[in-house]
């Protein structure tokens, strides 16, 4: 037992430093992944708490995060759209008749 406490106390440790990455698209910005792995790819070096909230509500510009204005959407009737049934908006149909629904979004 001493030879192995004596090995013990000889050991020098290193510790490990994590590193929290963000990988976005490099065109639009728009976040992809939020990881502590080597991904390829395009990514910035974030802090623990950032990391954890993993939000995607983000996107990266000049190299580091910031807030997307938050937007509102609703779905409208329209003369374009996904087809839906005319009695149940959650049925979509290509048969006649149809109502045209198509998302139209606010921003705030």
């Amino acid at each position: 037992m001493d030879e192995f406490l004596k090995a013990w106390s000889q050991i020098q440790w290193v510790p490990v430093v994590i590193e929290y990455k963000v990988y976005y698209n490099t065109t639009t910005g728009n976040i992809l992944d939020y990881t502590t792995d080597d991904l390829p790819g395009t990514y910035i070096t974030v802090d623990k708490d950032t990391f954890h909230r993993h939000r995607f509500d983000m996107k990266v510009k000049d190299g580091k995060l910031v807030a997307t204005k938050p937007t509102v959407g609703k779905l409208c009737p329209s003369d374009t759209g996904t087809p839906c049934h005319p009695a149940d908006i959650t049925i979509v149909t290509d048969n006649t008749p149809a109502i045209f629904w198509k998302n139209h979004t606010y921003d705030n």
